[in-house]
């Protein structure tokens, strides 16, 4: 949202102190003191709150060491609310909004997030160790993750000089090994 805005002032006029928003790594550094901001902010009071919210905690499993038993009681879950509170709000407020690959990557980050926090949710209200399904979270972090790949090979932007790599699986190690999943272009 920020770089947006930096866009439109910069198309009325130049105003030097926003030229910093043009560099990548200056938006990537502040993006990263905004998230540790967000979750310094959440943190202890979103822990406590937690904890009252939650009560006895996540069950721990009885068949897992058995030092879990003990050490593990009572420690309230779900604190990756936080962690996704800060990386969401950064990246909306900082990075590039009108580049897919930014909202491919928000799409796998909060629906897998938003798939555990499911999970923990059915734990502690539940109070067993059996949240979602493992099949059903198989089949919906596949759905997620080919959801992000259309949205890639759909709106994202075809290389003139190798049309074929937005479908492709390119390995890093290998330079010219790449394997067309649309088949021959």
């Amino acid at each position: 949202m920020l770089y947006w805005l930096y866009e439109q002032a910069a198309a009325g006029g130049h105003i030097p102190i926003l030229n910093l928003m043009k560099y990548l790594t200056f938006r990537t550094g502040m993006s990263l003191f905004t998230a540790q901001l967000v979750v310094v902010v959440m943190g202890s009071r979103f822990i406590r709150w937690m904890q009252t919210k939650q009560g006895r905690g996540q069950p721990i499993r009885q068949e897992g060491i058995e030092r879990h038993l003990i050490e593990k009681a009572g420690t309230p879950t779900m604190g990756g609310v936080m962690i996704l509170a800060g990386l969401l709000v950064s990246t909306l407020l900082w990075a590039d909004l009108s580049n897919v690959y930014v909202w491919a990557v928000l799409l796998v980050t909060a629906g897998y997030g938003l798939l555990g926090f499911t999970d923990d949710y059915a734990k502690v209200t539940k109070q067993t160790t059996a949240g979602v399904s493992g099949q059903l979270r198989l089949v919906l972090e596949v759905v997620i993750a080919l959801t992000a790949v259309l949205l890639i090979i759909v709106f994202g932007k075809t290389p003139p000089d190798a049309p074929q790599l937005g479908t492709s699986i390119a390995f890093p190690i290998f330079k010219f090994a790449l394997v067309n999943l649309a088949g021959s272009t």
